[in-house]
């Protein structure tokens, strides 16, 4: 056998093993392609289809912001994403007999009286009614809109705030702004002076 022949079998037999060991076969390239591209992962990219984990949702994401309230004295239904888009808005989760909750409304009447926000009270006690809402606002000159809450929305404030948002003497208190709900420390009455404050930080 020549020297040449030789050369060439005893390549053709390192390539052969090589092949064998590597368990894998290459796969032909579609013309115009690079042999880099479709499958292996871009560095600092992410999956166009989840969503960044830091980030919070946004107000078209948000189903607190876009669930619908019904405002139990004029019965106009809305939603606290539309109230937020014309100007900050305080939520207080509240009930009718909790003594603290209207401690805090008529600070909420004095800090409507020094600066332009809504206002927006969600009775989360299951025994009392709409219309019980609506004589206890309209009795105390309330002049905002007062919600009762079904267990849909209960279940959205709990999921996110716990289970002390559902504890009226607990002031549980939201600032909307910004496309964001922000709950307040929970446990104590604010001035008014201490509402417009947070009010104004958005």
């Amino acid at each position: 056998m020549s020297r040449t022949i030789a050369a060439s079998l005893a390549a053709l037999l390192v390539l052969t093993a090589c092949s064998a060991g590597s368990g894998q076969t290459a796969a032909p390239l579609t013309p115009g392609t690079s042999p880099s591209s479709s499958d292996a992962p871009t560095v600092g990219a992410t999956d166009a289809g989840s969503a960044d984990p830091s980030a919070g949702p946004t107000q078209a994401e948000d189903p607190l912001l876009a669930y619908e309230l019904v405002d139990v004295v004029s019965g106009e239904t809305f939603t606290l994403g539309e109230l937020a888009a014309d100007a900050p808005v305080l939520v207080e989760t509240m009930a009718i007999w909790c003594s603290t909750c209207l401690t805090q409304q008529r600070q909420v009447v004095r800090a409507h009286e020094q600066a332009e926000f809504h206002s927006v009270g969600i009775d989360v006690d299951p025994n009392e009614d709409p219309e019980d809402l609506s004589a206890y606002a309209e009795r105390e000159g309330f002049d905002w809109r007062f919600v009762k809450a079904d267990a849909e929305l209960v279940k959205l404030l709990t999921d996110r705030y716990g289970f002390g948002v559902t504890n009226p003497p607990s002031t549980p208190t939201f600032i909307v702004a910004n496309g964001e709900v922000r709950a307040l420390e929970f446990g104590r009455v604010r001035s008014a002076e201490e509402l417009i404050a947070e009010l104004s930080a958005g």
